[in-house]
């Protein structure tokens, strides 16, 4: 605290110039609670009074920071670092952006000897250096940043501050701490893994990956159907290319008996496209590899939709051979409903009846997946060759051929495993397409990842170590 409860301790005048403060927070409160009556109280008096109390509270939070600051300054003529000799050469004025508004502070500036760039000892005391922001706010617009778009956030911090960083200054926040994530990814994984490492109320590790498209300011090729009207999208190259971002997710579960696992935590892993997930698979390999190597799971899965691009990854690492391959239930789910489609009719009463039924089957039984094929074989003579419904039919059962040995389900349950990709699914949703994909948004590949670095960590709840981390490495 500043405030000293006797006077020889602590900064002389800080008692007085607290005391002065306080005088006038009292004074603005007291007048304002003249005017009520409490027998005559009304909302709007209430309201009126939280008004007046927030302002009080942000006046007395600027008077004090613009009258203390200047005294935590060096007064020194000459600063010796480092074996190298500064020089106060001036008093200078910056401009600080503070929860309780903008404020004004006279701090002195020294110039190195041997040339160079100068500095001001009390920026570099407050952790101000190259800020407009105090950290405190910085923080804040930085995860809100991970949540809304700028504009956004100011329009909220407006509601609650009464002077709100602009949109130009809230895209500064989110392109500097954004790109910490990268700069510092080693630095950052390590604190993670020592101060917020996945829960250990758990004893199935499972892993997966995906992908979801978003648009990309760079030149591409016109999606959809050829214009038919002249001048309407001439040529085929479009301002926008749809590429996929990469979604994984590391997640714990906890066996539960009689019941389906529980899952007790998570991280989310994003990348902006690139050739292969290859920066995604790399991070994802090195997670499972720390995790399996110093863990005690009794059991470690791969869950993944149906794509041979993923699953031909899982041969790049050695450390995921070792895991349970599971393909999703519910995408092997979807290609039976294809295949009930095709063999049936749309909204055929036998076709939901064959689909429920061999749905059941494929989860619950042993040998479930030679039910569906068996099924499958045999509606497929029943089909017109070359017909639509017969490749359709035969897609599905290459499909389910291709990927039977990844479809246990009744023993991946009874071993207590999940067989679901729930998670990464989602990620896929609430980390990048509900922030990325927002109607006319275009991004650039390096401010895409700018977001989802911050983004992850405060989906993945681990925005206090990552903040921790980005403070301590910014003071290094």
């Amino acid at each position: 605290m500043l405030v000293s409860p006797t006077p020889d301790r602590g900064f002389p005048g800080w008692v007085e110039l607290v005391d002065d403060v306080v005088d006038r927070f009292r004074e603005d409160l007291l007048a304002s609670l003249e005017s009520v009556s409490p027998s005559e109280l009304t909302r709007d008096q209430f309201r009126d009074f939280l008004t007046t109390l927030r302002a009080a509270t942000n006046e007395a939070g600027r008077s004090l920071l613009e009258r203390m600051l200047p005294q935590l300054d060096e007064t020194v003529p000459v600063l010796e670092r480092d074996g190298t000799v500064s020089r106060f050469k001036l008093d200078s004025s910056k401009d600080w952006l503070t929860p309780f508004g903008l404020i004004q502070v006279s701090r002195r500036y020294y110039q190195p000897d041997v040339g160079g760039e100068g500095f001001s000892p009390l920026d570099e005391k407050c952790g101000m250096e190259r800020r407009f922001l105090t950290p405190d706010l910085e923080e804040i617009v930085a995860f809100s940043g991970a949540h809304l778009v700028p504009a956004e956030v100011q329009k909220l911090l407006g509601k609650l501050l009464p002077h709100p960083p602009s949109v130009s200054a809230v895209q500064a926040v989110i392109r500097e701490v954004g790109r910490f994530g990268d700069d510092f990814e080693a630095e950052l994984e390590q604190a993670i893994s020592e101060e917020a490492p996945l829960s250990s109320d758990g004893d199935v590790l499972a892993f997966s990956w995906d992908g979801v498209s978003v648009a990309l300011r760079e030149r591409g090729t016109l999606q959809g159907r050829p214009a038919e009207r002249p001048g309407i999208r001439d040529g085929n190259e479009s301002p926008t290319a749809w590429r996929e971002a990469a979604v994984a997710t590391l997640s714990i579960y906890r066996s539960e008996c009689d019941s389906p696992p529980k899952r007790v935590d998570s991280r989310y892993f994003a990348r902006m496209p690139e050739p292969g997930m290859v920066h995604l698979l790399d991070r994802l390999e090195s997670a499972v590899r720390d995790l399996v190597e110093h863990g005690t799971f009794r059991e470690v899965v791969v869950i993944c939709d149906g794509k041979p691009a993923i699953w031909k990854a899982v041969e790049r690492f050695a450390v995921f051979h070792a895991a349970t391959p599971i393909l999703d239930f519910y995408h092997a789910a979807e290609h039976l409903s294809k295949a009930a489609e095709a063999i049936f009719g749309k909204c055929a009463h036998r076709g939901r009846r064959w689909f429920e039924k061999y749905r059941t089957r494929l989860r619950d039984e042993a040998e479930g997946i030679r039910a569906v094929l068996a099924s499958l074989r045999y509606y497929l003579k029943t089909l017109r060759k070359n017909s639509s419904r017969f490749h359709a039919v035969r897609r599905v059962l290459a499909f389910f051929r291709k990927n039977a040995a990844k479809m246990d389900y009744a023993g991946y349950r009874a071993r207590g495993l999940p067989i679901g990709s729930g998670p990464v699914e989602a990620a896929c949703k609430t980390v990048v397409a509900a922030r990325l994909k927002r109607s006319g948004m275009r991004w650039t590949r390096e401010g895409g990842q700018h977001v989802l670095n911050l983004r992850v960590q405060a989906l993945s709840n681990r925005w206090d170590t990552f903040w921790s981390t980005y403070e301590a490495l910014r003071a290094a």
